[in-house]
């Protein structure tokens, strides 16, 4: 088992520094070389500063080796590390009861809803059953930490009214049209749009190509209003992020910049529920869906790993009812 630490402790000090092609090579080369030797940890005695978390940065950088996301990699290094300030343990006698103190006092102090808590809580799973398998700790607390219950919020997508009060509100803003339209005919979540590139556009094909989840590269669509006005507001562009930052120096916008246009957008229009730009996703399965779009083509649209996934969008509900009344026996 020192064999496996031996490299789980190198390939996390390496993944900030290496991309994942090199850190592959070197994984291959590691655990091929340790076979052929017996290797022991030198005992130097527990270190007593409680803000070094060793097995923690084991499990971000195998999060990293994976491909996980930067985003993702660091709200789990922020809860994580969060909860091992709070027990004040080292790893291996942290307790289910220790986890579950410490969620209690987060959802006081924070104010969070108890999805998001029970989000918290797989974040701890992973981690201690990551642990636990890589024998860094004999027993996994979350073997005795319950799932917490809760109600989940239903999405209603956008109604046809909804969409068109947004196109309205958008007026003569170029970008804001751009923005909208263009989530609203790729179905992209906000992190696609925020690294989509100008040279990875086809105008004569209509498409562009696209890094989803788990860096793995996928074809989205545009509609002819999207491409309408993406073609306005790109001008002579050739490279470069697609949606940029009216003033200078023209950089290519972030994740809350992009959804607070989404946000002023929704406002201006007057729509009272809460709009963002995952919602617009959602609208954009769901309208597919309702128009008849088999499930394993909007599955591949949307970089989904599974059609089990994209099937949480497939609910014969009174949206869906409306919708096919609007189409078939509205006047």
């Amino acid at each position: 088992m020192d064999e496996v630490r031996l490299k789980d402790e190198l390939m996390a000090r390496l993944s900030n520094e290496l991309d994942r092609p090199a850190l592959q090579v070197i994984d291959g080369a590691l655990s091929a070389v340790l076979r052929n030797y017996e290797v022991a940890k030198r005992e130097t005695g527990l270190s007593t500063n409680v803000l070094c978390f060793p097995e923690l940065d084991i499990f971000l950088g195998k999060m990293r080796f994976e491909n996980y996301s930067a985003s993702t990699v660091n709200q789990y290094q922020r809860f994580l590390t969060d909860l091992l300030v709070y027990v004040g343990k080292t790893v291996q006698d942290i307790t289910g009861e220790d986890v579950v103190e410490c969620l209690n006092y987060y959802e006081q102090v924070r104010q969070i809803s108890t999805s998001t808590k029970d989000h918290k809580r797989r974040i701890a799973s992973s981690f201690f059953t990551f642990l636990h398998e890589r024998g860094y700790i004999q027993k996994n607390p979350m073997a005795t930490v319950d799932p917490i219950k809760y109600v989940a919020e239903i999405r209603e997508a956008l109604t046809p009214r909804e969409m068109e009060k947004m196109r309205i509100a958008c007026g003569a803003n170029i970008r804001d049209n751009a923005v909208l339209e263009l989530f609203l005919a790729t179905g992209c979540r906000v992190s696609e749009v925020v690294g989509m590139k100008v040279e990875d556009i086809d105008l004569a094909a209509g498409c562009v190509k696209v890094l989803g989840k788990g860096q793995k590269e996928r074809i989205v669509f545009f509609s002819e209003r999207a491409l309408e006005y993406l073609e306005q507001y790109l001008g002579d562009r050739r490279d470069g992020a697609v949606i940029i930052s009216s003033r200078a120096p023209h950089q290519g916008l972030k994740k809350n910049a992009l959804e607070n246009i989404i946000k002023r957008i929704a406002r201006t229009a007057g729509i009272g529920k809460r709009v963002f730009p995952h919602l617009l996703r959602h609208t954009f399965a769901t309208r597919a869906l309702n128009k008849g779009m088999p499930l394993p083509t909007l599955c591949d649209l949307m970089g989904h790993a599974s059609v089990e996934t994209t099937r949480i969008y497939a609910k014969n509900g009174n949206a869906k009812m409306k919708y096919e009344y609007d189409m078939y026996a509205a006047g």
